[in-house]
C-alpha cells in the first residue's frame, strides 16, 4: 500500500525551511508591507476554513497577549452571519491553501465593498485570494497530496512573523527560532515515526478521542481532531482543557482516549494533572509536549504526533491516509458532496 501522507510528514522540515527562506528573502518586502498596514487598525480578524482557521490561533493569542485587539472567525460564519462587525478601522487576514475556497470567493466581494484591508495568504499566487487581496503573502510550502501537513505548519509559521512584525518586533531571532524548531522537528519525526505501533495501539479500538489543550495549544487540538477525522476517519473532539472539565468530564470511563497537550508554561501543571485525573478514572491517556525557543512555535511540534498517528493508524486500517471519499482537495462549493461506493 502507499502512503504518501508519510512522504509529506517526512519533509516538512525541509517545506518549513523553504517557507521561512522565502519570508526573509524575496516574500520580506510583502510581509513588511502587510504587517505595516495591520499595526496601523483597530482590530485584525483572522479568517479561514479548517486548518487554515487552526493555524491561525497562536497567532491571535500572541497579539492578544501583547494588547492587540484580534480574533479569529471561521470563513462560513463570517460570510453568513458576522461580516456586519467589520468596520472600517478593521483589517482582515484571510488564510487559505488553495485560494479558492468557497467561503474565501464569496466572501472577498463583501469585504471589498467596503475598502478594507485584505491579507490574504495562500500558496497560490494565482488564485482568487492571491488577485483580489490589497497584500498578497505566498506560504511557499511543498504541496502536500490531500490533508494538510506542510501548508499546515508553513502558514501557521508566516502567520507568526506577521504577529511579531506587526508588534516590530526583531526578526533576526524568530529566523533563528524558526531554524532551530526545524531541527527540533527533524529529530522528533524520526522518533514519532519509531513510536508508531504505539500511537496504532492507543487508537486502534476508540470510539472517540478528545484533544485537549490551552491557549497556542488550541490550534493542535482542533487541527489534530480534523486530522483523525480526515485521514484515518475516527470521530475527534478538540477542545480546551478548561471546558472539559465543565460537564464533558462525565463522558469518561475505560473506553475513553485523551491527548493532552501541555505546552503552556502559565498552565502546564493544570494540564497535567487533568491527565492524571483521566488516567485515574481509568481514560487512556497521553501528554503531548512541545518546548520551542519562540512563542506559538511549540505548536509545530505538538501536531506532529498527530500527523503520524492519523497517517498509520490509517494504514493499520487498510486505508489510503487522506484517501477522501466525500471531499475533494479544494472545498469550492458550500453545497452537495461527492459520493462513492
Amino acid at each position: 500500500m502507499t502512503n504518501r501522507m508519510i512522504d509529506n510528514i517526512l519533509s516538512q522540515p525541509l517545506s518549513l525551511t523553504e517557507a521561512c527562506a522565502w519570508q526573509f528573502g524575496d516574500g520580506a518586502p510583502a510581509l513588511a508591507a502587510a504587517a505595516s498596514v495591520l499595526r496601523g487598525v483597530r482590530r485584525i480578524v483572522f479568517t479561514g476554513m479548517g486548518t487554515s482557521l487552526f493555524a491561525t490561533l497562536p497567532a491571535t493569542c500572541f497579539l492578544q497577549a501583547r494588547g492587540i485587539c484580534a480574533e479569529a472567525v471561521d470563513s462560513s460564519e463570517l460570510l453568513h452571519f458576522l461580516h456586519p462587525s467589520i468596520r472600517p478601522g478593521d483589517a482582515v487576514v484571510v488564510v487559505s491553501r488553495s485560494g479558492e475556497s468557497a467561503e474565501v470567493v464569496k466572501l472577498l466581494p463583501l469585504l471589498g465593498e467596503r475598502g478594507l484591508p485584505v491579507v490574504g495568504l495562500t500558496n497560490f499566487a494565482d488564485s482568487k485570494l492571491a488577485r483580489q487581496s490589497t497584500h498578497a503573502l505566498a506560504m511557499k510550502c511543498r504541496a502536500d497530496r490531500m490533508v494538510a501537513v506542510q501548508s499546515y505548519t508553513s502558514s501557521l509559521t508566516v502567520l507568526m512573523l506577521l504577529a511579531a512584525s506587526v508588534m516590530n518586533d526583531p526578526l533576526d531571532p524568530w529566523r533563528a527560532a524558526i531554524e532551530k524548531t526545524v531541527q527540533q522537528l527533524e529529530v522528533e519525526t524520526r522518533k514519532q515515526i519509531a513510536a508508531k505501533d504505539e500511537w496504532t495501539g492507543f487508537l486502534s479500538d476508540a470510539e472517540v478521542v478528545y484533544l485537549l489543550g490551552r491557549g497556542p495549544s488550541l490550534a493542535s487540538c482542533h487541527e489534530g481532531a480534523l486530522l483523525f477525522h480526515e485521514s484515518c476517519r475516527l470521530p475527534a473532539i478538540g477542545m480546551s482543557t478548561g471546558q472539559f472539565r465543565h460537564g464533558v468530564v462525565e463522558v469518561v470511563d475505560r473506553r475513553t482516549r485523551a491527548i493532552v497537550f501541555a505546552s503552556q508554561n502559565g498552565t502546564e501543571e493544570l494540564d497535567l494533572a487533568l491527565a492524571g485525573d483521566l488516567h485515574s478514572m481509568g481514560a487512556q491517556v497521553r501528554v503531548c509536549r512541545g518546548h520551542a525557543p519562540a512563542p506559538g512555535l511549540e505548536t509545530i511540534l505538538e501536531i506532529l504526533p498527530m500527523q503520524v498517528a492519523a497517517c498509520y493508524l490509517a494504514q493499520a486500517k487498510g486505508w489510503e491516509p487522506g484517501d477522501f471519499r466525500h471531499s475533494t482537495l479544494v472545498t469550492d462549493t458550500e453545497v452537495g458532496f461527492r459520493h462513492s461506493s
